[in-house]
């Protein structure tokens, strides 16, 4: 089933990444990009070079989860069980979830996204083939018309 295209304002909203490898940061970094708070816990953390992120070098808890009013959640460790855990507390207390190894236990999708300024393109393939969302959003940056990327520059 496709998700329903909708764009938020994360804007200083508090967001909890669980997990410090390669789609962790991936993550993080695209949620820094709309301005969250974006708060990491994860025993071991490959996200040093990330700047305004509050990193908890640990084990997940489930107090985490109840530690504040999450706007959002993505469960991204290399352990199932957790991914599945995360998943399950998210959808009783009705937050927002993404779950990086199980696209049915998401309540939302990471669109592939070209942003310049206020202007955001954003492409889904419902989870089914980031790659394929990964190249209509290259084609897409390419095809932004120049005027807009200076018009962004000078903002």
């Amino acid at each position: 089933m496709a998700f329903f295209p909708m764009f938020i304002s994360i804007e200083d909203k508090p967001c909890l990444v669980v997990g410090g490898g390669r789609v962790a940061l991936r993550k993080a970094k695209g949620l820094l990009d709309f301005g969250a708070k974006v708060t990491l816990v994860a025993e071991t953390v490959g996200l040093h070079k990330l700047e305004n992120i509050q990193i908890h070098q640990r084990c997940f808890r489930e107090e985490d989860l109840q530690e504040q009013e999450w706007a959002l959640v993505v469960a991204a460790t290399d352990d199932r069980q957790v991914n599945s855990g995360i998943s399950a507390y998210c959808h009783k207390a009705g937050i927002p979830v993404n779950v990086a190894d199980c696209r049915e236990e998401c309540t939302f999708y990471f669109p592939a996204y070209c942003k310049e300024g206020d202007t955001v393109l954003g492409i889904s393939t419902s989870g089914r083939s980031p790659s394929l969302a990964k190249h209509l959003r290259e084609k897409a940056e390419e095809s932004l018309p120049q005027w807009l990327k200076e018009q962004e520059s000078r903002v």
